[in-house]
């Protein structure tokens, strides 16, 4: 069995920026990521990469910005009344936090923290940003028809719940 559409895909991975430094990892817990693949649970890039493979598969690939997490957009930021953001206790520039949007909860980044608002850029944290992954195809499962129709994994795979 390979990476195909609705096909449930349990992976181990490492991603790196261009500097080399480890932006994540499913190594350090031991639990891999498992995901619903053509889904769009994945970044194109990654998904493009992968299909076709077979359980225990090693590969390493680099996804561009435009396959990955799109590039950044200077004037994507928004101003934010502070009551809106109480969930995310104390802000400072810098911090990442959770926005609540008519399109669900989107990562931001705080750029300025006023008495009343707070400007956050909206841009993805690796908006631009060339992703470098190491990647093992731990397992490969047929979906079952509700997780198809649903577009999410249920049950075991593995030895992990997802």
């Amino acid at each position: 069995m390979h990476v195909s559409a609705n096909h449930v895909i349990s992976v181990h991975y490492n991603l790196r920026d261009d500097n080399n430094e480890l932006i994540d990892t499913t190594y350090d817990d031991n639990k891999p990521m498992v995901y619903l693949h053509g889904r769009r649970q994945m970044v194109d890039g990654f998904e493009t990469a992968v299909a076709k493979a077979e359980v225990g598969t090693k590969l390493s690939f680099t996804v561009m910005p435009a396959e990955g997490y799109g590039l950044r957009n200077m004037n994507n930021t928004q101003r934010i009344p502070k009551k809106y953001l109480k969930h995310e206790a104390r802000l400072a520039v810098g911090k990442n936090i959770h926005v609540n949007t008519a399109s669900g909860v989107v990562p931001g980044c705080v750029i300025k923290v006023g008495k009343f608002n707070v400007d956050v850029d909206m841009n993805h944290p690796l908006a631009g940003k060339n992703l470098h992954f190491e990647v093992e195809i731990v397992d490969i499962r047929k979906a079952l028809n509700k997780e198809i129709s649903d577009g999410r994994v249920y049950g075991e795979i593995g030895g992990v719940h997802a």
